[in-house]
């Protein structure tokens, strides 16, 4: 600020305030020589004493300085009007996202207590793939691109938000009821579902929806938000582009499920998990090949939780990774004590071949216990074809070289392919329990039945049947010439302290054919 923008009037006070104060010491030299000898009397005294004679300058030096210091506050004002505006644009700023232009989480979280409304909280289920695979310029330019479909499939009274990384938010203020929520959520469903044709090449991007309505009762956008990150969570169990719309019985499944994931880690210190085995036999001679390690959880409050439930939650909070190498570890223990030459098969996630460390852990345990490598089979189903299939092809391939064998567990439930058979270095082929029954009942699955055994045979491994409980089910695959089954028929998942005596109970037995 130039000192001539500073106002006269203010400078003209302070400028007074300066000479009236710099004026007390004077006064008080001058007042007291006029009283005594008038002013010839001060004038011989002002001649004679340099100090007093330099005292009478204050007022003008008082005054000058008023005059500045005028100056000095006018700049101070400015600096904090400038810091106050800078603030102002700053927080203004928090509330844009650079990137999409949509507004922040701090934006959202701004509009206050909502009267009516909806909010679709939105999660891209590829971003981290495309972030990976092909650079964060890639990830970004997704991010935009979705924000530009997001405009177009929510409307242009929706309000748009990105709150992380690759989640958005959509505030419909205008919808009131749910079925024109969920309308919206397939609008947008649909158009992210389509590719996007980026600089770096084309791309899919998944998307999950967890939506609500806003009520009066939400003391703030806080309140949906919880609700809709709730359903979000159901959402996101679903394979493909969903969306879930929260009520009661959605969040009491939902926190169930947050509760169990919160339990796995404490009911594997606790010592909750154990093992079960159950036999996989000849079906010529009923001779048991090798038992299969069954992974169980008994929940202190809940009881016995099965693994189509805990295995997903473990595989998602990567607790999967400690359980694997436990039931290994358990597994390949127990085995060593069998007689030879009986195996154990163990089941294998997906995600346990994204640890570094999971071929030279077999290994270990194997070498640790004594363990012959033959007698160890690792079961993969055919979801690990959704994993990165080189990895796993060559961890699978380095443990067969070892001497390990490997079996494809569920075969024809999931992407079953022969070229998945094809790549994949197995020694042995499950077909699914559920076509023990069909192949009974229809023609159609006895059919596939015989044509899965022909492939095992193609490529030369072996076929093993589950789900058998009937006599005419063994029956017919012996009919087909499948070498090995497995089921109820033979026996039902036994603990593992009874796995020794059940071997050697049926060792005691001559072998006969298991239709005798």
């Amino acid at each position: 600020m130039m000192l001539s923008e500073i106002p006269f009037g203010r400078r003209l006070r302070y400028g007074l305030a300066g000479l009236l104060g710099g004026s007390v010491a004077p006064a008080a030299i001058a007042l007291p020589a006029i009283s005594e000898g008038g002013l010839a009397a001060l004038s011989t005294a002002l001649l004679a004493d340099w100090p007093v004679l330099t005292a009478l300058s204050l007022p003008l030096v008082g005054a000058a300085l008023g005059w500045r210091i005028a100056a000095w506050e006018a700049l101070l004002h400015e600096r904090i009007r400038r810091l106050e505006g800078g603030a102002s644009e700053l927080a203004a700023a928090s509330h844009i996202d650079r990137l999409t232009g949509l507004g922040t989480r701090q934006a959202l979280t701004a509009l206050g207590r909502p009267s009516r409304g909806a909010l679709l909280l939105i999660d891209l289920d590829r971003f981290k793939y495309v972030n990976d695979t092909l650079g964060h310029a890639a990830g970004d330019a997704l991010l935009v691109a979705v924000a530009d479909r997001l405009r177009l499939a929510a409307g242009d009274e929706a309000q748009l938000f990105r709150n992380g990384a690759d989640e958005f938010a959509v505030v419909l203020p205008k919808v009131t009821q749910r079925p024109v929520a969920e309308f919206v959520c397939l609008e947008i469903e649909h158009a992210l579902a389509q590719p996007f044709d980026l600089a770096h090449g084309r791309v899919l991007a998944g998307v999950s929806i967890g939506a609500t309505l806003m009520t009066p009762q939400d003391k703030d956008v806080s309140s949906a938000l919880q609700r809709a990150d709730l359903a979000l969570y159901r959402a996101k169990e679903v394979f493909g582009p969903s969306h879930a719309f929260h009520d009661e019985q959605l969040a009491r499944e939902v926190m169930e499920g947050l509760e169990l994931e919160r339990d796995l880690s404490r009911g594997f210190v606790e010592g909750e998990f154990y093992l079960e085995y159950q036999p996989i036999v000849a079906v010529e001679n009923g001779e048991v090949r090798s038992l299969e390690a069954l992974l169980r959880w008994h929940h202190p409050r809940r009881g016995l939780i099965t693994p189509d439930i805990f295995i997903p939650l473990a595989e998602k909070t990567g607790i999967i990774q400690v359980l694997g190498k436990w039931v290994v570890q358990q597994a390949c223990a127990a085995a060593v004590t069998w007689p030879a030459p009986t195996g154990v098969s163990v089941n294998v996630s997906g995600d346990q071949f994204k640890d570094p460390q999971f071929v030279t852990h077999i290994l270990d345990c194997l070498a640790e216990t004594g363990l012959a490598p033959e007698r160890l089979t690792i079961e993969v189903t055919e979801a690990v074809f959704s994993i990165d299939i080189d990895l796993v092809c060559r961890c699978l391939a380095e443990l067969r070289s070892g001497g390990v064998r490997i079996a494809l567990d569920d075969f024809g439930t999931g992407f079953s392919s022969i070229n998945n058979l094809r790549l994949f270095p197995l020694d042995e082929l499950k077909i699914d329990r559920s076509f023990a029954r069909l192949m009974l009942e229809t023609s159609q699955g006895a059919k596939l039945v015989d044509l899965m055994h022909k492939l095992s045979e193609t490529f030369q491994i072996r076929t093993t049947i589950e789900g058998i409980e009937t006599k005419n089910q063994l029956d017919f695959v012996k009919l087909l010439g499948i070498g090995e089954a497995q089921g109820f028929l033979f026996s039902r998942p036994f603990a593992a302290a009874d796995a020794l005596g059940y071997l050697q109970a049926r060792l005691a037995k001559p072998a006969v054919p298991v239709s005798s």
